[in-house]
């Protein structure tokens, strides 16, 4: 949420500026709120008087950044005053003033930001431990990410519409093999990517819980809705059941991250975990996703641009469907697995046991032949001299 000192400044010309150069809400939500922190270490001073000094001396305002990141440096992390200069360097390029301001200067002297991409993703068994323990609607959030590796912002504005499946003929019955879900719909980043039957299952019974209080389901329904309240007297609209109210991705990454807190996968009072609480699914989805598909591949189905490398649907949901077991979190397709490894050691020792059988019948009868021809001189030895006495 943009902080209320952003949104109750409309007066400000500069703030208006600074509000119009956003593609992205979260990226928007973040820069005004270091914005507010910067104005407030400096005597809660107004946007537009921060702009004036700016036009009037920039290296004043260079002194004012510096101030700042030397007493926040030992408080907050790197990345953060990392953020704090993006952030101020937007305020005053969407207000024109583009010189002055030494901004690799300012870089120097922030302190280097901590090593990221240590934590690791989350094992199946934890998985399986978080399916267990949740709601359905968190299971659904779970099995999305995890069997397509999307990010959490990719739930805004999410639709029904967004998913289709697909089908194959197996021993004359159709089944579902995958569901395409398309991602960023209708902006610049839309690209495609699937999820597993399983995954899919779990929304249509998430679809059928909701349809069961009365919401009537669209394509252009929210994939994951608020939640709903059954009390049929309660006045607050925005908790019936029938009037669906999409689930932003902060609301999803505060609900998962509590939700981690709730089943001891997260301890409450540290700021530093194995795996991240969305992100981490994405990991997941890369690591076994790679054990059946080319690197490339992968990076396609995790929206990951590339310009010369354009693979059809078709070739994409064909390597897709060969991740499917490694992607599928439920003990059945392992069972049936180790179900099937067994089968095959079993046929390859009676296959071994009958060769053995055919081996041993074949010297028995060698032996046997022998033996016969053994007998037959034998008999005619006995005979020669029988006839010569």
């Amino acid at each position: 949420m943009i902080p209320k000192e952003i949104q109750e400044d409309n007066s400000s010309k500069s703030v208006k500026n600074f509000l119009k150069g956003f593609h992205s809400e979260s990226t928007k939500e973040s820069y005004c709120k270091k914005l507010v922190q910067f104005l407030e270490f400096h005597n809660n001073m107004a946007a537009d008087k921060l702009l004036q000094k700016a036009k009037k001396n920039p290296k004043t305002v260079q002194h004012m950044i510096i101030d700042y990141i030397e007493e926040r440096k030992s408080k907050v992390s790197g990345s953060t005053l990392q953020q704090t200069r993006a952030a101020l360097k937007h305020f005053f390029e969407m207000n024109d003033i583009e010189e002055g301001i030494n901004w690799s200067k300012i870089s120097k002297i922030i302190p280097h930001a901590k090593k990221t991409g240590s934590d690791r993703a989350p094992t199946i068994k934890e998985i399986r431990l978080m399916l267990e323990l949740a709601d359905i609607r968190t299971k659904c959030v779970i099995l999305m990410c995890s069997s397509s590796g999307i990010r959490v912002g990719a739930f805004d504005g999410m639709t029904w519409g967004d998913l289709s499946t697909f089908y194959q003929k197996h021993d004359g019955e159709k089944t579902m093999v995958a569901a395409k879900l398309t991602v960023y719909k209708g902006e610049q980043e839309e690209y495609t990517t699937f999820v597993t039957p399983e995954c899919y299952c779990i929304l249509e019974q998430y679809k059928r819980s909701r349809e069961s209080v009365g919401e009537r389901i669209t394509p252009k329904s929210p994939l994951i809705r608020d939640s709903w309240d059954n009390n049929q007297y309660r006045k607050d609209k925005r908790k019936k059941p029938r009037a669906a109210r999409p689930l932003a991705s902060k609301t999803i990454a505060n609900m998962m991250g509590e939700f981690l807190k709730k089943i001891n996968l997260r301890e409450a009072d540290s700021d530093i975990h194995e795996f991240k609480q969305i992100h981490g699914f994405r990991k997941f989805f890369k690591t076994n996703a790679e054990r059946a598909c080319k690197t490339i591949d992968v990076e396609k189905l995790m929206g990951h641009t590339e310009n010369y490398y354009k693979p059809s649907l078709d070739y994409l949901l064909a390597e897709y469907i060969k991740a499917i077991p490694y992607l599928t979190i439920s003990e059945t397709v392992e069972l049936k697995d180790k179900l099937k490894q067994q089968i095959t050691i079993s046929d390859k020792k009676v296959g071994e046991i009958e060769r053995d059988n055919i081996s041993l019948q074949d010297r028995l009868n060698r032996l046997e032949s022998s033996y016969g021809s053994l007998k037959e001189i034998l008999e005619n030895v006995l005979l020669a001299r029988t006839k010569s006495k």
